[in-house]
């Protein structure tokens, strides 16, 4: 089916991932996300193929979901089923910068849904998760202090 909405789930990819993360022990979920985010966050040097930038935005959603605003990234159909462990602050500033990355248009992702009837939707979609997630690094920073 490939992709069928705009959402962080709304594709195969994302949908394999989530199931990825229920079959895996609870104890290797939180690295699963991390690997997902840094393989797009800290590859500034090259185009980002379309699978890892979905992973990116699914681990990215789900690293959100307990913030303010973060259920709508959630999908109770495709999304994983299990619970993930606590969510480490140092994840929420990494999410951050992979969903920044692909906001920067050097990726599939990009190129496919600037192309699309739905492009806007899965931009603002894209630039409100950036928003939940910068807002809650900003409180991950301040409950430091």
């Amino acid at each position: 089916m490939g992709t069928w909405g705009h959402k962080p789930f709304d594709n195969d990819t994302a949908a394999d991932f989530a199931g990825d993360l229920d079959d895996a022990p609870q104890s290797e979920r939180i690295e699963m996300l991390r690997a997902a985010l840094a393989s797009v966050a800290d590859d500034v040097s090259s185009h980002v193929d379309g699978g890892r930038a979905e992973i990116a935005i699914a681990a990215a959603a789900l690293t959100a979901r307990k913030a303010e605003g973060g259920e709508e990234f959630q999908s109770e159909v495709c999304g994983p089923s299990s619970e993930l462990p606590e969510i480490p602050k140092d994840l929420v500033s990494l999410a951050l910068d992979a969903v920044s990355r692909l906001l920067v248009r050097d990726n599939d992702l990009w190129d496919d849904w600037s192309q699309g009837r739905d492009g806007e939707e899965w931009l603002a979609m894209l630039q409100r998760l950036r928003l939940v997630l910068s807002r809650e690094s900003v409180a991950s920073q301040e409950s430091l202090w």
